[in-house]
């Protein structure tokens, strides 16, 4: 079990992520408030903030402050099945969604001199 900070919003941890979806939509997130998802095997976690020094590694974990599509039920099924795809391609489940070829390195692309 992860030391997940507590927060008004949240401190939710060890739920399939159908219950990360409904509670992500339904707990008033707004844009700029930042938001740890993390997943630790087939479950996912969340909180407000910032995680409490700590904590054990997940197998994944990101920080969100964007908007939340909460009104739209066709931008949220989108936007929640790719939040969730870009957290799991950080485990070895998930596909790979690096955006920059292996062969581009640093600088990349139009930044080169």
């Amino acid at each position: 079990m992860s030391a997940l900070g507590s927060a008004s919003c949240g401190l939710e941890q060890a739920m399939k992520s159908e219950r990360l979806g409904i509670e992500l939509r339904s707990a008033d997130l707004r844009a700029g408030e930042m938001v740890y998802l993390e997943r630790r095997g087939e479950e996912y976690g969340w909180t407000c903030g910032q995680v409490q020094p700590g904590a054990v590694l997940p197998d994944s974990w990101m920080y969100y402050t964007g908007e939340w599509p909460v009104g739209d039920d066709g931008r949220w099924e989108a936007f929640f099945a790719d939040l969730l795809a870009e957290l799991d391609s950080m485990t070895t489940t998930g596909d790979d969604r690096c955006r920059w070829s292996p062969d581009d390195p640093w600088p990349h692309g139009g930044l080169h001199g």
